[in-house]
């Protein structure tokens, strides 16, 4: 029963993070990518400190050196670099880039949380590496953002953030409940962000707020923050890091299928090298035989 649960918290997540590359770039032509992640974070935390409080969360667990590592990782390093990167390159590139995130947890599970590694997960390792080469190669020849190899490895790096997070997650979730991890760790982030929106801030001014954007900024904030980082948290009590990361795998395709709501074309070329990338991560999440692991 518990891994049925986490099984549906994780397809809720998936659902709602794969509507966000669209959300966020409709936002981002008002909001300034540091002040869009720090106002959805505020309104995560805000939401969610109370209900973690009836758990034992208090203010100060967001200073405590393992929720502040939770935080960097998961909240600002994330959202910050995917931010910041949505906002030089595609949502398909961005999305498509994505797709490796789950081979990265995977090879970040064997080394810091023992679990093994077959063949065939080395095999979907090196198709997502050819997929991920094609995928920068054309995105330079796009006009769906100034800056598309810088917007590009700001996506990578924040997916190798997200990575460092998972596995966190997965060591934490036996010591901690889920909201006060999820709470602690949201706190934690928005202070480190803090600072840099109000950098941001000085820079470009204040943003003027339309109704499309107060409202894409309350749903990335309750629906695609809070709700999801909980959930996804909830999730890894009950599932493995590399069987958590497997449904990453669905993001692409939901990221991919929303540029078209907003006329980006991406070349055939980058299509190709997407769907090389997916099916080499669909191959490396595969359960492996018994005689296929490697010690």
């Amino acid at each position: 029963m518990q891994n049925q649960r986490g099984f549906i918290a994780l397809i809720i997540t998936i659902l709602i993070w794969g509507t966000t590359f669209l959300v966020t770039k409709v936002v981002l032509r008002e909001v300034g990518p540091l002040q869009l992640t720090a106002l959805r974070f505020a309104i995560a935390f805000l939401l969610l400190a109370p209900l973690a409080a009836r758990q034992g969360f208090r203010f100060k667990d967001i200073f405590r050196p393992t929720f502040i590592l939770f935080g960097l990782t998961g909240t600002t390093l994330y959202f910050a670099l995917q931010n910041l990167g949505l906002n030089l390159t595609s949502i398909s590139s961005a999305s498509l880039i994505l797709s490796i995130g789950p081979v990265i947890t995977s090879v970040m599970a064997v080394i810091f949380l023992k679990e093994r590694l077959s063949k065939t997960r080395i095999i979907g390792i090196g198709l997502v590496t050819v997929g991920m080469i094609l995928v920068a190669l054309t995105s330079s020849g796009t006009t769906d953002g100034s800056n598309p190899w810088l917007g590009n490895g700001l996506i990578l790096g924040s997916t190798l953030a997200w990575s460092v997070y998972t596995i966190q997650g997965r060591k934490m979730a036996g010591n901690y409940s889920t909201l006060v991890m999820t709470a602690a760790s949201t706190g934690a982030g928005l202070l480190f962000l803090l600072p840099f929106a109000a950098w941001e801030t000085l820079i470009i001014g204040i943003p003027h707020f339309s109704l499309s954007s107060v409202a894409g900024i309350v749903y990335l904030g309750i629906a695609a923050s809070a709700l999801t980082m909980f959930l996804w948290n909830y999730a890894l009590r009950s599932l493995s890091a590399s069987v958590a990361s497997t449904y990453l795998n669905l993001i692409p395709m939901i990221g991919v299928a929303s540029a078209f709501l907003l006329g980006e074309r991406p070349p055939w070329l980058q299509i190709v090298g997407g769907v090389i990338a997916v099916f080499g991560v669909w191959i490396s999440s595969r359960p492996p035989r018994q005689k296929e692991a490697l010690p």
